[in-house]
């Protein structure tokens, strides 16, 4: 007889253990899904073009290159014949084309005081409906930049990795594969 009370006593212990398990697991799926929503909700989109088609880039130094995206296929502009590293403009392209601000300025001084007033990189990402976006890039705020959009109301923080996507030249972006296999 002892032995069956024991025996139900361990049962119950068990299936309460059983509820306690499922019961905190409910609770922090809740809590994971809370804090994704407030991450989601703290997101700050400033640009999103779904399929970038053209993106045209000037830095304050005076160089500048333009993009066209034609079947599927990155060229420049003015030289469509230069084979280009395709996942080189395209990894440009999901940058420029897809920017989340780390925080917005409430209240903004005047551009200047951002750098905005003579940008240090200004991009144009066209989207495949001719619809044109203007982004600039002005000084540095700590290991962030200021940036602005064509109407130049708004000034956000962005992150150094979308200036890191914009410091390329001609010769990295040139497909030198094609060159190589030809003189082979």
């Amino acid at each position: 007889m002892k032995q069956k009370k024991g025996l139900i006593i361990l049962i119950f212990i068990l299936l309460a253990l059983i509820v306690v398990y499922f019961g905190m697991r409910s609770m922090n799926a809740r809590k994971q899904e809370k804090q994704e929503e407030k991450e989601k909700a703290e997101i700050i989109q400033v640009i999103n073009v779904k399929n970038p088609k053209e993106i045209a880039y000037s830095a304050d130094d005076g160089s500048s290159m333009a993009f066209v995206k034609e079947d599927g296929t990155w060229y420049l502009k003015d030289d469509k014949e230069t084979v280009l590293r395709q996942t080189a403009i395209q990894s440009i392209a999901d940058q420029v084309s897809d920017i989340q601000a780390e925080r917005e300025i409430k209240d903004p001084d005047s551009i200047e005081s951002y750098g905005l007033d003579t940008p240090l990189y200004t991009i144009t990402v066209t989207d495949e409906d001719g619809t044109a976006q203007n982004i600039y890039i002005g000084d540095g705020a700590g290991s962030d930049y200021y940036m602005t959009t064509g109407d130049k109301e708004k000034v956000y923080t962005v992150s150094y990795f979308l200036i890191n996507a914009l410091e390329f030249d001609k010769d990295t972006l040139v497909d030198t594969s094609e060159e190589t296999e030809a003189e082979e």
